[in-house]
């Protein structure tokens, strides 16, 4: 078997992480303070979603083809450094007007997602993947690395999951990933990722954590399943209210909180809970069947560009595995994939063989 034509981060990656996601969360809800492991319905709903999606994925790779086209050429280098860098600005004022550094107060990190940080986030993941997708150099790289730091700042894992996974996967397409690369950005992920969530937790004064960052990790995975546990039984009796809140006013993770605890706390959910509690199976399944398509599309286009909108979408689809896909402003980065599949609608063909 040739490794180097294999494509490591096709979408069927998301089966993969899913699985890897409940066997941690299985281990995890054995070792810590759970009663009772994960019962066989979250495991039987969570096998069928990675079935669906893997069908959507599938089809989309053995009926899709695309016709050779001229690449998309309308941001110069200059452009895309001088926005990576106001990305960069826009965050550290957002820290200032916050009035410290959320990812040492529980407090500031709760205020910590203002509408600054919603322009500079998505500003900075999409152009520092488009730069490095277009016009790739090793200096670029330290971009990057204090994109994570500056981000990493607010106390939220997923931002430097974000940044580091995102811009990895970008250069693993640009063939830029060499073993030694390879392995100082895993270690340097996983490295800040267990960091950041530890030193957030430890920042919660109403909270004692005795778990190691590492042992957290499995906690919080089963912990998530356990909240998506006790959505099943609710499958359907939300009314779509979760997704009219993700496209208008309030915090969908909150009221999943409040629905299902019955108390106020912002909650995980899996990639499932959410769609799960609004529409019930039939909801999932077009959920699943939507991704699976729509990413095997968008992995089909991975072209100049493409490689870097690829990449963010493929990153943010993974991290919606723990989270569940309930903000807006991430939805909007599958709005930038559709945008390049209509404009990229004439070279998409029906292979019929």
């Amino acid at each position: 078997m040739n490794l180097k034509r294999i494509d490591f981060f096709n979408p069927l990656i998301i089966v993969a992480a899913i699985l890897a996601f409940l066997a941690m969360g299985y281990i995890g809800s054995f070792n810590y303070r759970f009663e009772d492991p994960l019962n066989l319905e979250v495991i039987f709903t969570i096998f069928f979603s990675c079935l669906v999606f893997a069908v959507g994925a599938m089809a989309v790779k053995y009926k899709i083809e695309i016709a050779e086209r001229k690449e998309i050429d309308f941001l110069s280098e200059k452009i895309l450094v001088a926005l990576v860098v106001i990305a960069l600005l826009l965050q550290g004022l957002n820290l200032v007007l916050i009035g410290g550094i959320p990812l040492f107060n529980s407090v500031l990190k709760s205020n910590a997602t203002t509408n600054i940080w919603r322009i500079a986030y998505p500003l900075f993941l999409i152009m520092i993947n488009i730069l490095l997708a277009k016009y790739y150099d090793r200096k670029y790289l330290m971009l990057v690395v204090l994109g994570a730091l500056v981000f990493g700042l607010n106390g939220y894992r997923t931002s430097v999951l974000g940044i580091l996974a995102s811009t990895f996967i970008t250069l693993y397409y640009l063939n830029k990933i060499s073993r030694k690369l390879g392995i100082i950005f895993i270690a340097i992920m996983a490295a800040a990722i267990m960091a950041i969530g530890y030193i957030a937790s430890q920042s919660i004064a109403a909270q004692h954590w005795t778990l190691n960052p590492l042992e957290l990790v499995f906690y919080r995975a089963a912990f998530t399943l356990e909240v998506f546990e006790k959505i099943i039984p609710l499958a359907g009796t939300a009314n779509g209210h979760i997704l009219s809140m993700i496209f208008s006013s309030g915090s969908p993770r909150t009221f999943i909180g409040e629905y299902v605890l019955h108390y106020t706390v912002c909650l995980t959910s899996t990639l499932f809970g959410p769609v799960m509690l609004d529409f019930g199976y039939l909801g999932l399944t077009i959920q699943m069947l939507f991704m699976g398509i729509f990413l095997g599309l968008i992995n089909k286009l991975k072209k100049g560009i493409g490689v870097g909108i690829y990449s963010v979408i493929l990153t943010h689809t993974l991290i919606w595995i723990e989270t569940g896909p309930t903000d807006i402003m991430i939805w909007f980065l599958y709005l930038l994939g559709l945008i390049l599949i209509i404009i990229n609608f004439s070279h998409i063909k029906l292979n019929k063989n």
